[in-house]
C-alpha cells in the first residue's frame, strides 16, 4: 500500500518535521525518563471549565461550486462538582454556530453532551451513574468497533481529529454500574429507548439520536500483567440483535504499544440504512489493529488497519454507484459519519503528534485516512501554539482521489482555517 508517497506535500513537510524534531531531541534520552521526573503539585480542579472557540477559513469546492468563506463560533462548558465523599454531578454542554450549512440544516446547534449524577461506595469498588453519559470503549484512535453507543451521537461535527470527535459527541441516557477489583472489573450499562427519531431543532436534547432503541452492554476487564490489558463485551440492541467484542493493549517495549479491537454479530447494513427507513440486518465483523510509537521527545506515531464488514466492498461501491447514483452515495457517506464508522470495507489511518515541536508550547498534529479499496485519502494537519489562556492554530485539510472514490467525490476539495480558543 503506497500511502505517504501519494500524500499532499504539506502533510509530508509536517510529518518530516515532527519525525526529525523527535529524533534529534530523543538521541540521548530514555523513552521512560519523563515518567521518572517528579511531577509538579497538581492545582485544585475548578468545578466549572469553559472556553470559547472561533474559526474562520476558506473552502475550495468541487463541481464548479467555487470557493466559500467558512466560520464557526463555539461555547464549551463543563461543570463537574463533587457533592460529598460519595456523590458527584456532571453537566457538559456545547453550543456551535456554523456557516455555511447544507440546505435544510440548522446553523446553530446545542449539544447537551452529559448530565448525570454519580455515586461510589466508601471503598471505591462500586460506582453507579444515572443520566446522559458519554460512555466510550476501545483503545483505537480512528475507528472503534467496541464503542457500541457511538451511533447517532455526533450532533455537530466541528473537527477532523478523531480524538476530539469522541469527546464532543452526545452521551446516551443510561443507568451504568461498575465493579472494581485489584486486577479486574465489570460494568453494566442499560440504555432505554426514549424517542423514535433524531431531531434537527437547534436546542433539542436530541434523545432520539442516542436513545432510539433499547440497548444493554456488559463489559468485563482484566489486567493479566503490568504490560497487558484486555476487555470483553456483550451487547444487545432490540430489533437488531446481539454482538460480542473484545479489545486489548500490550506494551511491547519502552516506546511501543500494540492494540486490537474486534466486534462481531448482528448490525445494520450501511447502504440500506442510508437509502431508506427499512433496516437490513446482517451478521458481520469489524476490527482494528494498530501500533503507537512514542519517544521521550513527545513524538507519537499511531498506525491503524481497519476492517468494517457492514461497509461496502469494491464491487458493492461500483454497484451502488451504477444503481443509485452519486446522490445516494452522498447519503451513504452521511450515514457512515452519523454512525462514526468507516465507509470502506478496508481502510487505514496514520496519526502523528509532536508536543513542543522545536518551540515550547507549539504542537504539531497530522492525520491521514486511506481507503484501501479505491486509494482515495483524507489529510488533515494542525499547528497549534498554547499561550497561558489562549490557543492559536492553523489547520489544513484535503480530500484527494478519483472522481468516483470515497474522498474524491466529496464536495469539499480543501480547507484552510485559523482557530482561536479562549479558556476561562
Amino acid at each position: 500500500m503506497r500511502l505517504l508517497p501519494r500524500a499532499h506535500a504539506a502533510l509530508l513537510v509536517l510529518a518530516g518535521l515532527v519525525l526529525c524534531t523527535g529524533a534529534v531531541r530523543a538521541a540521548d534520552e530514555d523513552a521512560l525518563a519523563l515518567e521518572a521526573e517528579p511531577a509538579a503539585a497538581p492545582k485544585p480542579r475548578a468545578d466549572l471549565r469553559a472556553f470559547v472557540e472561533l474559526t474562520a477559513g476558506r473552502l475550495a469546492q468541487r463541481y464548479d461550486l467555487g470557493r466559500a468563506d467558512v466560520r464557526r463560533a463555539s461555547l464549551d462548558l463543563v461543570w463537574d462538582r463533587k457533592l460529598d465523599a460519595q456523590w458527584r454531578a456532571v453537566v457538559s454542554n456545547r453550543l456551535d454556530d456554523m456557516h455555511p450549512v447544507d440546505a435544510g440544516e440548522r446553523s446553530t446547534l446545542n449539544s447537551l453532551r452529559e448530565a448525570f449524577v454519580g455515586w461510589q461506595d466508601s471503598e471505591g469498588r462500586l460506582a453507579l451513574d444515572l443520566g446522559r453519559i458519554n460512555h466510550r470503549n476501545g483503545p483505537a484512535y480512528g475507528f472503534n468497533p467496541t464503542d457500541y453507543f457511538r451511533d447517532g451521537s455526533s450532533r455537530a461535527v466541528t473537527s477532523a481529529d478523531p480524538l476530539a470527535l469522541r469527546e464532543n459527541r452526545l452521551g446516551t441516557v443510561m443507568l451504568r454500574g461498575q465493579w472494581l477489583w485489584p486486577s479486574a472489573s465489570a460494568g453494566l450499562a442499560i440504555a432505554p429507548k426514549l424517542r423514535d427519531h433524531a431531531s434537527g431543532a437547534s436546542f433539542s436534547t436530541d434523545l432520539g439520536a442516542t436513545n432510539h432503541a433499547d440497548r444493554v452492554l456488559l463489559a468485563l476487564g482484566a489486567q493479566p500483567s503490568e504490560r497487558t490489558n484486555v476487555q470483553a463485551f456483550a451487547f444487545h440492541e432490540r430489533g437488531v440483535g446481539a454482538q460480542i467484542g473484545a479489545s486489548g493493549t500490550a506494551l511491547l517495549g519502552d516506546a511501543t504499544v500494540a492494540f486490537i479491537e474486534w466486534s462481531g454479530g448482528r448490525g445494520a447494513d450501511l447502504l440500506a440504512a442510508s437509502l431508506g427507513p427499512t433496516a437490513v440486518v446482517r451478521t458481520r465483523q469489524q476490527a482494528v489493529l494498530g501500533l503507537t510509537y512514542t519517544i521521550a521527545s513527545r513524538l507519537s506515531v499511531t498506525a491503524e488497519l481497519e476492517y468494517n464488514g457492514f461497509a461496502l466492498d469494491k464491487a458493492g461501491w461500483r454497484s451502488a454507484l451504477a444503481t443509485h447514483g452519486l446522490e445516494a452515495m452522498g447519503a451513504y457517506l452521511y450515514e457512515v459519519q452519523r454512525r462514526q464508522d468507516v465507509a470502506s470495507r478496508r481502510a487505514a489511518m496514520l496519526y502523528i503528534t509532536q508536543k513542543d515541536a522545536g518551540i515550547k508550547n507549539l504542537d504539531l498534529t497530522g492525520l491521514v485516512r486511506y481507503n484501501a479499496l479505491d486509494h482515495s485519502r483524507f489529510l488533515w494537519a494542525e499547528a497549534r501554539y498554547h499561550f497561558n489562556r489562549v490557543d492559536l492554530a492553523l489547520q489544513w485539510q484535503a480530500n484527494q482521489g478519483g472522481a468516483l472514490s470515497e474522498y474524491g467525490a466529496q464536495p469539499g476539495r480543501s480547507l484552510v482555517q485559523l482557530l482561536a480558543a479562549f479558556y476561562f
